[in-house]
């Protein structure tokens, strides 16, 4: 690879953040023309589960256009970890904080959480685990 190690937390950021704001904007917005999203579908959310999903996926959008590649590793596996409690509060409560979160809902977390999780080790030992020079200029 000639020393370059791809930007394998900057794909995974664009692709899960515009997923998940899409997602979530588009349940806010039906529910806001009086729709209820997720009897429309079941890949749409009720207004807390939707909420979550759009700042997710902004912060995702808005660290990757920052181009801090330490921040978006930081995020990434943030986001894995929030993302791998909500799979288990999900797991063990029924509807969460009042949040539709069922078998769908689980099942998508599932994946995209331990995903996260497998995409920042991955970089992370690309990287031989240690700081990158691009670590240390964000810290000067």
């Amino acid at each position: 690879m000639n020393g370059h190690v791809p930007r394998w937390p900057g794909l995974y950021l664009v692709g899960v953040g515009l997923l998940l704001l899409l997602q979530g904007a588009t349940g806010l917005l039906l529910r806001a023309t009086g729709r209820d999203p997720h009897a429309t579908t079941r890949l749409l959310s009720d207004p807390l589960h939707s909420t979550i999903h759009v700042v997710w996926g902004v912060v995702m959008l808005v660290v990757l256009v920052g181009g801090n590649q330490r921040a978006q590793r930081t995020t990434l596996l943030a986001f894995g970890l929030f993302y791998l409690a909500f799979l288990v509060i999900g797991l063990v409560v029924h509807h969460p904080l009042g949040m539709q979160i069922d078998g769908k809902e689980n099942a998508f977390h599932a994946v995209i959480a331990p995903l996260a999780l497998a995409v920042w080790a991955l970089d992370r030992r690309l990287r031989g685990g240690r700081a990158t020079a691009l670590d240390l200029e964000g810290a000067s």
